[in-house]
């Protein structure tokens, strides 16, 4: 609600140290044009927080449909996302497929909620996101997502999981660089944001 606010927690990230961050989008298809100008706002509002040189992508979290995902990508072009996270369901791997056709210039992500190595090989045979995002919790387990990183290599495509909990960080870590490129890195916040497992583990 607070666009100062958010700036503000943008600059602080980035002169912490980070290069690349993602924020989530707050607004869907039944918030009409005003939604859409919303989100807009936010993408526009951290762009400007941060600068040209650091990484930004943004999370719709399952919340879109294909029509709406497409133009919020046109409308979203000059600010030059990283990707878009998991805009669509997770079994809509057409809808996934036609983002990537209608927009070539977006990089699109999913995986999140999928299960299993069968799905992702799915998303990877039909070329459906840029880049997979299996959370361990959901996908099967280390064994289950060390196979899916496998398949990923395979085609070429990078896997960043869900969440810095400590069995998606042993699955990164095992990798290759150019496979599993970056760590997502969830602030030990209150109240908790159901990624606070890692901070009750360790120091």
């Amino acid at each position: 609600e607070d666009l100062s606010e958010l700036a503000s927690e943008a600059k602080t990230l980035v002169a912490a140290g980070f290069e690349r961050l993602k924020q989530r989008f707050g607004f869907g298809p039944r918030h009409g044009p005003e939604g859409m100008r919303r989100n807009i706002e936010l993408v526009k509002t951290v762009r400007e927080a941060v600068g040209d040189t650091i990484e930004l992508a943004a999370d719709a979290y399952m919340g879109w449909d294909a029509g709406y995902a497409i133009e919020m990508a046109n409308r979203l072009r000059d600010y030059s996302l990283s990707w878009i996270e998991e805009p669509l369901m997770p079994h809509d791997v057409g809808g996934y497929q036609e983002l990537m056709r209608r927009c070539p210039w977006q990089r699109w992500s999913g995986g999140e909620h999928c299960f299993g190595k069968w799905e992702f090989k799915d998303l990877i045979d039909r070329r459906a996101v840029d880049i997979l995002q299996p959370d361990v919790n959901r996908a099967g387990g280390i064994t289950e997502v060390l196979k899916i990183c496998a398949l990923a290599e395979a085609a070429g495509l990078p896997v960043i999981p869900h969440s810095n909990e400590a069995h998606n960080l042993h699955v990164i870590f095992s990798q290759a660089a150019h496979v599993c490129p970056l760590v997502e890195y969830f602030p030990d916040m209150q109240p908790d944001t159901g990624n606070e497992l890692f901070w009750k583990i360790f120091n």
